[in-house]
């Protein structure tokens, strides 16, 4: 993995199956003094990591939404975002060559339960020519789904490209920040392992947020809240301003900083 910070930054992140992630504990006085508190619990998930990823906190990147040449849309929070790079394996057909980012948080959300989750919004960065059929990164919950008493494991995943608006933003286009709203309708979200077919909500029949909690009433997040992209085609981009609920998560070059809206 590529780190591309100054050496006098602390690390924040983790570095796990060829993947780091780097920032700093300590806050600057502005970002104190507009209500940011930095948060030292997010970094790569490297059980879910697959391959040699790159998961970098980082500044920009700055998007173009006009025809001058200058890119001047800045991330949503500040100037720094959480940039990802995946690649796709030699052969496209076999999802298995292909490799997996996950970036999260594994502390601070265990026991928050599924259906007092009412707002998941974040903006993506596609730093690609075109984004046509490109699985985009996804918002997901490793939960216990509380369904039986045989299964205490799932993940709750959000399928950006494959959401309509007003989940997703119409039209997608590369190169600039878009707000993605996953709990809203048009959402597409599936859950792996029996839990899928329990709840219908599978891969390849996902189903919208609203009813993925109507079919895990009783489900609690365990494990952890995190970002994922991969096992699928190749990714250059990146992700930013995750709000959950009334709090939202800027990922800047130096760390993950939160506030209340």
């Amino acid at each position: 993995m590529r780190v591309k910070r100054p050496l006098a930054l602390a690390m924040c992140g983790a570095v796990a199956a060829g993947v780091a992630a780097v920032g700093a504990t300590a806050a600057p006085a502005s970002a104190a003094e507009s209500g940011w508190v930095y948060s030292d619990k997010w970094g790569v998930i490297g059980r879910n990591t697959l391959g040699s990823p790159v998961a970098d906190l980082r500044f920009g990147p700055w998007g173009r939404t006009s025809a001058t040449s200058a890119a001047t849309q800045a991330p949503p929070y500040g100037r720094g975002s959480l940039g990802l790079e995946v690649a796709a394996g030699p052969d496209p057909t076999v999802v298995t060559n292909a490799e997996k980012v996950a970036y999260g948080n594994e502390t601070d959300f265990a026991g928050l339960r599924l259906r007092d989750i009412r707002t998941v919004r974040y903006s993506i960065f596609a730093g690609m020519d075109s984004i046509d059929g490109v699985a985009l990164p996804g918002i997901a919950f490793e939960v216990d789904p509380n369904l039986n008493d045989t299964v205490n494991y799932s993940t709750l995943g959000y399928l950006p490209h494959l959401s309509t608006a007003p989940s997703s933003p119409s039209p997608r286009l590369p190169n600039r920040w878009q707000e993605y709203d996953a709990a809203a309708d048009g959402s597409q979200w599936f859950a792996t392992g029996q839990t899928g077919a329990d709840s219908g909500c599978i891969l390849a029949d996902p189903c919208t947020f609203a009813e993925l909690k109507l079919a895990l009433p009783n489900a609690v997040v365990t494990y952890s809240v995190q970002f994922q992209k991969g096992r699928d085609n190749a990714f250059v981009g990146a992700v930013d301003g995750l709000r959950l609920n009334n709090t939202v998560y800027d990922f800047e070059y130096n760390g993950v900083r939160k506030r209340k809206t």
